[in-house]
């Protein structure tokens, strides 16, 4: 536990590093001016009119070698940056894509619900037609039974004269 707490606070000590730098600096030039005579102040040479500032061109979170002297929280901090981004878009991705595909489904099933309808539609005109083809069928047996039995009673009203006309004969 002693070696943790240890190591974050070396981790902040490297973190802020370079602003204690810098205050230190300006702590010891304002310590240095406070020692200076007013005629000291005022001499052009030493304390010219005007500053000159240095900016750098790239900043330190931009530069990938400075990782190093800026802590490992720092860095660490960069890095889950980074990959909540990245996760941020990917899901931003995969969201996208799911309704995209739940819109697709959707028309699969509207189709498949249509063609289910144009089906039933279809069976039920087989169905019907072949209620009607059965119907005439059936008649069509039944007329031949009745001429059938037409024949039937012609044959046996043939048959009856003939032997009438030969019982006669």
């Amino acid at each position: 536990l002693l070696i943790a707490i240890m190591g974050d606070i070396f981790d902040n000590i490297q973190e802020n590093a370079n602003s204690e730098f810098l205050f230190a600096r300006a702590e010891i030039i304002i310590e240095i001016e406070n020692m200076l005579s007013t005629s000291d102040l005022k001499n052009e040479e030493w304390f010219p009119i005007w500053l000159q500032v240095l900016v750098p061109t790239q900043s330190d979170e931009d530069n990938g070698s400075s990782d190093a002297w800026q802590g490992k929280m720092r860095a660490l901090r960069k890095t889950i940056t980074d990959v909540e981004a990245k996760l941020g878009s990917e899901i931003s991705d995969l969201k996208t894509k799911l309704v995209e595909s739940d819109a697709e489904r959707r028309l699969a099933e509207a189709k498949r619900d249509e063609a289910m309808t144009e089906l039933s539609t279809q069976i039920k005109l087989s169905n019907a037609k072949s209620d009607r083809m059965e119907e005439m069928l059936s008649q069509l047996l039944g007329q031949k039974t009745e001429e059938e039995q037409i024949d039937t009673k012609e044959e046996e009203q043939n048959d009856t004269k003939e032997k009438e006309e030969g019982g006669e004969a």
